[in-house]
Order: C-alpha cells, then sequence, then structure tokens
C-alpha cells in the first residue's frame, strides 16, 4: 500500500491522521494493529475493539445470518400485541423447526429476528429462502403484512457463552441495513463459495464500505416475492439501491486517480490506485492526533474498485454533496467531480 504524500502548507495532509485501509481491517493510523488471536472490531475512527475471549471460546468459520421479521413494527402498530407477538414467535418456531435440514444453529432471538450460523453459505441462503417462505405463508393466511430481510456474511467466528462475536458477526449485522423487505444480501465472502444454482435470482449491488471497517465489501441481492408488500415502493427502493451500480457501468476505468483537496484550511493532493482506500474523517479528542477538530464531523471513503473511484458516506449525519446532490451510502465519481464535505472539498483529477 503506498503511503499518502503531503503538500499543501507546512507540509500539511490532513489525510495523514486517519488510518491507512488495506485488504483486511488491520491497519490503523497507517500501522498494523497486533493481531495475537482476538477478533478486532474497529470503530468509525479507527481505534480497535477487543473483544476479551475466555477459555471456553472457541472459533470456527461458519456463516452467519441476521434477520429481520420486517413487518413486526407496523404489525404492532395494526394488530393487538398478543396476535403480533404470536406471528413473530410462529417465524421463529417455523425457523427452529427448518435448521436441521439447512444444517443450522439458532444462536438467539434479537429484537429483530432469528441470529443463526450455518456450516456453509449455500446452507444459509437456501435457509434464507424459506425463512421468506415461511413470510410469504403467514401474510396470505393471515391476510397481514409480514415479511423478513436477511443478511448473510462468512468469515471466522468466535463461539463462546451461547452468543457468537468477531468481525464477521459485525459486518453481517452492518449488512442487514442494506437488505429491503423480501431481499436477501450476501457478501462476496459467502458468495464465493455458492455454486450456481444458489446464485440465480441475485444482482450484483456493487461496493460498499460499511462504518467501522477499513474495507470494500461486494454485495449481491436477491428480492423474494410477497403478496402484501407493495410492489411499486419494492421496486422504486431497488431502482434507488442499483443506480449507483448502473451508472459506474458507464464510466471510463483507470488504473489511478489524484485527489486534490481543500480541508479545513489544508490543501494538497494524493493518489489513489486500484484496490485502494482512503478514509477521510476524524477522531474523539485525546484518542489520536487530529489536524482540525472540524474533521471529526465528517468520514468518507474513497475507493478504486474495478477502475471506477467510489466514494462512501460512513457517517450521514454532516452529508456528502455531488453536483448538488446528497449521497446516499456511496456514488461512482467520474473525473472533474468535486465532493463537497461539512470541512471542504475533494475533487478528481485524472492522476499520473
Amino acid at each position: 500500500m503506498a503511503r499518502m504524500g503531503t503538500s499543501g502548507e507546512a507540509g500539511r495532509d490532513p489525510f495523514a491522521p486517519f488510518r491507512e485501509a488495506g485488504p483486511c481491517p488491520s491497519y490503523y493510523i497507517g500501522r498494523p494493529v497486533e493481531m495475537t488471536g482476538e477478533p478486532v472490531r474497529f470503530n468509525c475512527w479507527g481505534m480497535p475493539r477487543l473483544h476479551v475471549i475466555s477459555p471456553a471460546m472457541d472459533s470456527r468459520i461458519l456463516t452467519v445470518v441476521f434477520t429481520d421479521v420486517a413487518g413486526s413494527t407496523r404489525l404492532y402498530a395494526r394488530v393487538s400485541d398478543a396476535e403480533a407477538v404470536g406471528l413473530v414467535r410462529e417465524v421463529e418456531r417455523r425457523v427452529r423447526e427448518a435448521l436441521p435440514s439447512f444444517r443450522g444453529a439458532f444462536v438467539k432471538a434479537t429484537e429483530e429476528g432469528p441470529l443463526l450460523t450455518f456450516e456453509a453459505p449455500a446452507d444459509a441462503v437456501r435457509c434464507a429462502g424459506e425463512l421468506h417462505r415461511i413470510c410469504d405463508g403467514l401474510a396470505r393466511t393471515r391476510r397481514t403484512d409480514l415479511f423478513a430481510r436477511v443478511a448473510i456474511h462468512s468469515g471466522e467466528v468466535i463461539l463462546g457463552e451461547g452468543d457468537v462475536h468477531g468481525n464477521t458477526v459485525n459486518l453481517a449485522a452492518r449488512l442487514l441495513s442494506l437488505a429491503g423487505g423480501c431481499e436477501t444480501c450476501v457478501t462476496e465472502a459467502a458468495w464465493a463459495a455458492l455454486e450456481a444454482a444458489d446464485r440465480a435470482g441475485f444482482t450484483d449491488h456493487g461496493p460498499e464500505v460499511f462504518k467501522g471497517f477499513a474495507c470494500v465489501t461486494r454485495v449481491w441481492r436477491k428480492s423474494h416475492p410477497n403478496p402484501f408488500l407493495e410492489s411499486t415502493a419494492r421496486l422504486q427502493t431497488m431502482r434507488e439501491a442499483d443506480a449507483p451500480v448502473w451508472a459506474a457501468r458507464e464510466l471510463p476505468r483507470r488504473r489511478r486517480y489524484r485527489l486534490v483537496f481543500d480541508l479545513a484550511g489544508a490543501t494538497g493532493a494524493v493518489e489513489l490506485a486500484e484496490g485502494e482506500m482512503r478514509m477521510v474523517g476524524g477522531a474523539p479528542r485525546g484518542a489520536m492526533a487530529v489536524s482540525d477538530p472540524a474533521l471529526s464531523e465528517s468520514h468518507a471513503a474513497f475507493a478504486v474498485v474495478e477502475g471506477v473511484l467510489w466514494v462512501f458516506d460512513l457517517q450521514g449525519a454532516s452529508g456528502l454533496l455531488c453536483r448538488g446532490r446528497r449521497i446516499h451510502r456511496r456514488r461512482p465519481l467520474e473525473i472533474g467531480s468535486v465532493v463537497e464535505l461539512p470541512v471542504g472539498t475533494v475533487m478528481v483529477d485524472g492522476g499520473a
């Protein structure tokens, strides 16, 4: 990973206080985190949070599935609490019954829905399909709006004390925010192990950078039918989510880009090559050196993925703008684009 160059007055580089991003979240502020077996959880400032692992805990490669019985909240507003609880518990009961045939394990019930683990990604994808069928069947027979959102990710998982821990679990939880009603989202780690039959129906959602993780994650998504979910609303959601990918397909590919910045009074430029990512953000006072307190108000990532430069909004509260429009989660950038942050701008140049 090439180091970021410095320029501007007195060599100030506003990118310097922030972690460098490699292919996995194991670097912050340009130096590696000591990996001693503990799963490292990064917060949005790149500082590691370590899980304390007791001798009773063990680690395995598993597929983690987060679910959200998405209609349950609205269900409570329309029917009695007893009826709503009964429906949600019925979903959980049927999922438990189906798990053995998919080599799955029930970890715990969360506020959103069951947290599950599987021996292989294919088992998880097939069980996700069964969960959608369960919700679809209940929606039809009970004549009510009940559907699920599912997130699937594979990797090393720490087992112990009746729960699962680690970066794999944390990323799967972040992934759930992408899934719409009646949808399943799968990361590239799980996707790579799927056969053609299990990949059927999925579409390429493209790259994502999740807050707290210094890496680009490729995501695929699949929609499942539900008779009571408004088809127009679902299609609109899918169009909005897929629009950045369609836009990226029309852009010319480049191996290198140059980011010209004017942030918090510092100016200069850095280059970004294929497979590299740079974070723009700050930290809580006292956690690490920050050149300007205003930088803590925004967090974004710039990454080159398959020849296209992307910007990712990791915070959302302050917001990023491009061509006068708010960037929702991510956007591919063309030469000449200017990204507006609360503390300044970053312009895209062609590079060397």
